[in-house]
């Protein structure tokens, strides 16, 4: 037999004080007046002995009480054959608490993450007090790298709180095997893990390679009731968002349950005010898209969420965005031989396109720092310099939109093209001029993400346009409009942030008759709007390292930080052109809106962020799942009814021994009674013998 808390054990010396106590007997001695002594000695002489057989007998049950009491709090186990490596002296227990936020689950009324910080508490108990420990969270805090005591692992339970980060279980192994290795790379040591083992987030465990030398024991956290809804997205139907006019908002939600839900209340609001709600009906384990529109009077950024409620998972029943409302698209039109009207009076009608027109003699590389949105109509030939003024321009995210000329010179745009990635660049040549079916374009493929909130349905009727091309290229590209032999009319090609958009005939009205068809203004007006679209999108999460936000004019030296109501930091980041590129951090920081100030203490911006969106997955591996996945490696165990503390129990038994502590109450409630027993029943027999003398 051993004891879990052998220095109980010094409490023996109590047993002392019942000896003393029976030796010099503190009673009060007490006067007995007889009117007659005659029996006086024939009684003494009976009582005697029965009172040194009741003292001992009660000396023997304290003996016993205090005993059995003192070998309880001792916590005595017969130990088995894995209590070496709980008590080896040099090894170290690295215990995985899962704190994401899909830990809010809930079992018996209590969140998961409660259950796993009480168990890994009752844990650490029943490890010798000289045990070393590794406390191991999603947050992945540079303390966890160090080994600690009981007592500090109970400090930071204490202080440990839902974290937005996730972290797949090869990255926490290797964590904690990166302290293992250090500090006991001998030992046999002990990894705990402490998860619900959410599919989404923790991986493929079959890939897990675990050494054979360490013991591994999975505590998976789990409930009968699996049930989630939450918002997966958020998307303005026309990027282009007006001021005083009614705008559309779409949103999805995701039902993650056998459950269907009805009348879902959706709610939208704007800076704090609620504008529109919605409601909404999803089938088990369905989507839906729903939609709000509003309208927003001020011009700016403005912050905006949208919550529904559901229990018990919380964190992701918000979702947050932010809207740029009314901004100013810069557009730099460019042209030779007197430009195109059409261009001019598309852009004309819209408060929110600030045209400035170029004469080619006029123009200058100065004013692309300036520019969202650069249109090259009509220009014979491109100069040489243009070709790393573009591809600057582009790479910092600024949208081209070239219109060539009838007779374009091959050359200078295939050399100045072909830095922006179009390839095969040739003349086409022109048989006759006109319309006919074989020149007619096809309609556009609405399923590309182009013409997103451009139609209502398929176009396959309409009315499109003729044009002649003066050129063809290849390259890898997104064709918006195309010939019926396959050749493109107008691509779209991306390089670095920005796009450039080719067009294969001029703007001539003998050779396309493509800006006075329908399809001119709703997709000159997308081009201008995507020019800001990649820059500024309206929510950003947490797994996105790095953010890129266009501030205007910077000094390369200033310093910009994130400032919410609760905190503020700043983070890495550097400026390029008017572009601010930010590194999030590894700390933990709250989902919401955030200002951008920079170092003049100016509001240049505003950023949303939201929580992965894989957390709200309800797809966890099963107690079969995961004892088919680690079967036949006897080095894991894995345990399961943590709600009722058997966990503790199970754990004791099969990695300590037998716990004896339970029996030795009982005998200590055995001594107790036998002892109340002997003195009333002694006390019995005495008053009965007193009687039997007075009678006699």
């Amino acid at each position: 037999m051993s004891f879990l808390y052998p220095s109980f054990l010094w409490a023996l010396t109590a047993l002392s004080i019942p000896i003393i106590i029976h030796i010099f007997n503190f009673r009060r001695l007490k006067k007995v007046y007889f009117t007659n002594v005659r029996f006086l000695k024939e009684l003494k002489t009976e009582t005697n002995s029965f009172k040194t057989l009741r003292e001992l007998l009660i000396l023997l049950m304290r003996l016993g009480l205090v005993a059995s009491l003192v070998l309880a709090f001792a916590q005595p186990f017969l130990p088995n054959e894995n209590q070496k490596t709980l008590y080896n002296a040099g090894s170290i227990a690295s215990i995985y608490l899962d704190n994401s936020y899909s830990m809010q689950n809930e079992l018996a009324r209590r969140k998961y993450l409660s259950w796993a910080k009480e168990s890994i508490s009752d844990l650490v108990k029943i490890f010798p007090k000289s045990a070393q420990f590794q406390l191991v969270t999603n947050d992945f805090r540079n303390r966890e790298q160090f080994a600690i005591n009981a007592t500090r692992v109970e400090d930071i339970l204490s202080e440990t709180n839902f974290s937005p980060h996730t972290r797949d279980l090869q990255s926490v192994y290797a964590r904690q095997q990166a302290l293992l290795k250090r500090l006991a790379s001998d030992e046999r040591n002990q990894i705990f893990w402490f998860s619900d083992f959410q599919k989404s987030t923790l991986g493929n465990l079959e890939k897990l390679s675990l050494d054979s030398t360490t013991q591994f024991i999975l505590v998976p956290l789990k409930s009968e009731q699996k049930a989630n809804l939450y918002i997966d997205s958020a998307w303005l139907a026309n990027p282009f968002v007006k001021a005083n006019e009614t705008n559309n908002l779409l949103f999805s939600v995701k039902n993650d349950s056998e459950t269907p839900v009805q009348d879902l209340v959706a709610r939208l609001f704007i800076e704090d005010l609620q504008v529109s709600t919605t409601t909404l009906d999803i089938g088990a384990n369905g989507k839906v898209t729903g939609s709000f529109n509003f309208v927003t009077q001020e011009r700016g950024t403005r912050k905006g969420k949208i919550i529904i409620e559901d229990q018990p998972i919380t964190f992701d029943n918000e979702y947050f965005f932010t809207l740029n409302v009314a901004p100013t698209i810069r557009i730099s039109y460019v042209y030779a031989g007197g430009g195109n009207p059409f261009v001019r009076s598309v852009y004309a009608s819209e408060k929110s396109f600030n045209l400035v027109s170029y004469d080619l003699n006029t123009f200058h590389y100065d004013i692309l720092p300036n520019t969202d949105l650069l249109i090259l109509d009509g220009l014979p030939n491109l100069p040489a310099k243009m070709r790393e003024e573009l591809q600057k321009f582009t790479q910092n995210g600024g949208s081209v939109l070239i219109f060539p000329n009838n007779s374009p010179d091959i050359a200078s745009y295939a050399e100045v093209l072909g830095s922006l990635g179009v390839r095969g660049l040739q003349a086409e040549k022109v048989d006759s001029l006109g319309k006919n079916s074989v020149k007619t374009l096809l309609p556009p493929n609405i399923n590309n993400p182009f013409y997103e909130g451009v139609f209502e349905q398929n176009p396959k009727n309409a009315d499109m346009p003729y044009a002649n091309a003066v050129m063809s290229w290849l390259g890898v590209s997104t064709q918006l409009l195309g010939f019926k032999n396959g050749k493109s009319f107008l691509s779209e090609f991306r390089n670095g942030r920005g796009k450039l958009y080719l067009c294969a005939s001029p703007l001539e009205k003998r050779y396309t008759d493509f800006p006075v068809n329908a399809l001119f203004v709703p997709i000159m007006y997308k081009i201008a709007a995507r020019s800001l679209e990649e820059n500024e999108k309206i929510a950003y999460n947490f797994q996105e390292k790095v953010i890129t936000l266009k501030v205007g004019k910077s000094n390369k030296t200033q310093v910009f930080k994130l400032k919410n109501h609760k905190t503020e930091f700043v983070p890495a980041q550097r400026m390029s052109g008017e572009q601010l590129i930010i590194e999030l951090p590894e700390e933990t920081i709250e989902a919401g809106h955030y200002e951008v100030i920079n170092g003049d203490n100016q509001v240049v911006g505003a950023l949303a962020f939201n929580y992965d969106k894989r957390e709200s997955s309800m797809q966890f591996y099963s107690l079969d799942e995961l004892k088919k996945v680690f079967a036949g490696k006897k080095n894991v165990q894995i345990y399961e009814n943590i709600a009722d503390k058997k966990f503790i129990q199970d754990f004791q038994e099969r990695n300590i021994g037998t716990s004896l502590w339970k029996y030795f109450v009982w005998l200590a409630l055995f001594f107790l009674l036998a002892e109340i027993l002997i003195i009333r029943l002694f006390k019995k027999w005495r008053k009965d013998k007193k009687s039997e003398a007075l009678v006699s």
